[in-house]
């Protein structure tokens, strides 16, 4: 096994996942914490399911010999399923990338008191010059910031958490907190599909095993910290569009810079996978230029996000999560069912 090899898969499993809900806490918040105690177990059991279900999705694409999303669909659902499966997971990226932006022009409003579209612009040149290289730009946009992303993001909830302490034996096993990690887990690890799966074909299966466990069990670690501190200060950031910056602006305002910038560089990772899947699926059917398609993604998400980053986490993210897991479901059980026969 190749240790490089490794590194690149884990920091871009979670490089596709921890972006602007992520980092910002608002994810974190809406999935979990409005279940207290119960939601910080469900973190741990979301970093679970990150693994053992990401194992099993590129592992069936490494058997398949597909490398992308639509390439996977098709082949697991046949031609009319496989269809409605591509378009839905199309979508899917399109409103994820729409948060990440709605999620910079919020921290660029927190920063700079900015009221236009500044933090928007900025994001989509970065992100549009990260998929000018494909993948290969991607992974090593992840492998720059992810690291710093984590670090950061660990002495800062360290500043934070001193003092605390919060008892997990005092849980429920409830249906709601269950369901919601799923649900979190599900659209996650959807959206990570389109950088994973193009690692797969490239990389040994014992790579690709210890990668994606391990991003999924820092994915996990994570939420459960962020969960940890949002927790603590529950009825402070009932109405927060951005709770973690809410947080560290009224306790630890000396972290405060340094966080949000962090937090802006978590969008921007996430941002350009979803850019990616995009344009390497549109890329397939039309015949335009990677540079004409880019223009005109950047054209229709600009206004769209301009809504409330909140707003559009509660809106897109949930409905994108149930869905997610009845494709997921629905894939893998048709995989196993051709195996059988």
């Amino acid at each position: 096994m190749k240790l490089g090899v490794i590194i690149k898969i884990a920091v871009t499993y979670i490089g596709a996942v921890i972006g602007a809900g992520f980092a910002s806490g608002q994810e974190i918040f809406q999935f979990f914490i409005i279940y207290r105690n119960n939601g910080l177990l469900g973190t741990v059991l979301a970093g679970v399911i990150f693994s053992i279900l990401g194992v099993n999705i590129v592992y069936i694409a490494k058997n398949l010999n597909v490398a992308n999303y639509q390439q996977l669909f098709y082949r697991l659902a046949g031609k009319k399923l496989g269809f409605i499966a591509d378009f839905f997971f199309t979508l899917f990226l399109l409103g994820s990338l729409v948060v990440m932006l709605a999620g910079s022009k919020e921290i660029a409003s927190f920063l700079f008191s900015l009221n236009f579209n500044f933090g928007i612009l900025v994001s989509m040149i970065i992100v549009v010059l990260a998929n000018y290289y494909g993948l290969e730009g991607i992974m090593k946009l992840n492998l720059l910031l992810i690291p710093f992303l984590i670090i950061v993001t660990l002495v800062v909830i360290n500043g934070l958490i001193t003092g605390f302490e919060v008892d997990l034996t005092i849980v429920n096993l409830e249906l709601d907190w269950i369901f919601s990690s799923f649900v979190y887990s599900g659209y996650n690890l959807i959206l990570g599909l389109t950088v994973l799966l193009p690692l797969a074909i490239k990389s040994q299966k014992k790579e690709l095993t210890v990668g994606v466990i391990a991003g999924g069990l820092s994915l996990g670690m994570l939420a459960f910290l962020i969960g940890y501190v949002l927790n603590q200060f529950y009825p402070q950031i009932l109405n927060s569009e951005i709770p973690m910056l809410e947080v560290i602006l009224s306790y630890r305002k000396d972290l405060y810079y340094i966080y949000a910038i962090t937090l802006w560089l978590a969008m921007l990772t996430t941002a350009s996978c979803n850019l990616y899947g995009l344009l390497d699926r549109i890329e397939s059917t039309v015949k335009l230029s990677r540079e004409k398609i880019l223009l005109i993604i950047m054209i229709l998400v600009g206004p769209v996000s301009n809504l409330s980053f909140a707003r559009l986490i509660g809106l897109i993210y949930p409905q994108l999560g149930k869905a997610s897991l009845v494709l997921l479901s629905v894939l893998i059980i048709n995989y196993l069912y051709q195996k059988r026969i």
